[in-house]
């Protein structure tokens, strides 16, 4: 049973207190205000969709570490701008890619828990494919600079390279990378 409730201090003392039902009540409360945010955001009023779902998707995610540090509606508004940050860095506009979400209802948690393994996996697969491909010490030097984020200079003392062959190693392995991934092609 819901605790349908809007009052942005009882839904922070709900997250709080890890309250089941709140993704529900958060979805009713504010699902409509970030659709409209996001319309204006996105330029897209598909991506806009997708980029709600996102938000609650990830929502579900993090939810049990949401610190109360800002409302919940700001938090939300966060992860719904971000999901539209990455949309509009690589999405295909495509409206036969995009579901309409208009009469939606709150996915559940084990729902939710689903579709994003689902979708992780099918995201990583063709990287892990490509990673794989390559040799250890391309993929090594990949990892430590993209993944790590380490310096080039890091990555040379750890991995006992000079700097120039952390560069020539790290060129090749981003170019293996993505012939193997592809690139997003944009619509134009």
């Amino acid at each position: 049973m819901s605790h349908k409730t809007c009052n942005a201090e009882e839904l922070k003392t709900r997250a709080a207190s890890g309250d089941p039902t709140l993704l529900n009540d958060l979805f009713d409360c504010y699902r409509d205000d970030l659709l409209g945010f996001l319309r204006g955001r996105c330029g897209n009023p598909h991506d806009a969709n997708d980029a709600v779902q996102d938000a609650f998707v990830n929502a579900a995610r993090y939810l049990e570490g949401y610190r109360g540090e800002t409302p919940l509606k700001n938090w939300l508004y966060r992860l719904a701008s971000t999901a539209c940050t990455r949309m509009r860095r690589g999405r295909k506009n495509d409206p036969k890619l995009h579901a309409e979400f208009e009469d939606a209802t709150p996915p559940s948690v084990t729902e939710v828990g689903r579709a994003v393994e689902s979708m992780l996996e099918a995201r990583l697969s063709p990287i892990r494919q490509a990673l794989s491909a390559l040799s250890e010490v391309d993929r090594a030097v990949l990892l430590l600079r993209d993944g790590e984020e380490m310096s080039t200079r890091e990555v040379a003392e750890t991995l006992s390279l000079s700097e120039a062959a952390v560069k020539s190693r790290l060129h090749r392995a981003r170019l293996a990378v993505q012939e193997t991934v592809g690139k997003p092609k944009l619509d134009l």
